[in-house]
């Protein structure tokens, strides 16, 4: 059974790794998008289909390397409250998952959104469509 000093420092534990990986994907995703620049889809048409799929999977290649890099530099930040109730950092699942970081870094990189998006019409000709263009997870459906 746990204790509440256990509870509670697992509970701050939580929230603060949850604020460690929304900011680090934020800041990330601000980097990327400076490095990729903007999103012009007349300076991909003469590139081949298959040019701008290895654009893509080079996209996500890179942002599986930067989640476990996120996960491993938040893994061993000092937490404040290691050892009150038996608590142990290191075990927490949060930590070993960088689920929160990834949806973050997705959400806002407007880049890679457009680039699936112009891809799909590649791979789709005539089937996109602009009903879900927007900001947040809605790009890319």
């Amino acid at each position: 059974m746990y204790t509440l000093p256990f509870l509670i420092a697992k509970l701050v534990d939580i929230g603060l790794t949850t604020v460690y990986m929304f900011v680090a994907a934020i800041a990330l995703s601000w980097v990327v998008e400076h490095w990729s620049g903007p999103f012009e889809p007349k300076d991909h048409e003469s590139r081949s289909t298959l040019s701008l799929a290895l654009e893509i999977v080079v996209h996500f290649f890179l942002l599986g390397v930067l989640a476990y890099l996120v996960r491993n530099v938040v893994e061993r930040i000092p937490y404040p409250l290691e050892g009150v109730g038996g608590f142990q950092h290191h075990r927490l699942k949060e930590v070993e998952d960088a689920g929160v970081f990834i949806i973050v870094f997705l959400f806002y990189d407007e880049h890679l959104a457009q680039l699936l998006k112009y891809f799909a019409t590649r791979i789709f000709p005539g089937q996109a469509s602009d009903d879900h263009a927007g900001s947040g997870l809605g790009k890319f459906m």
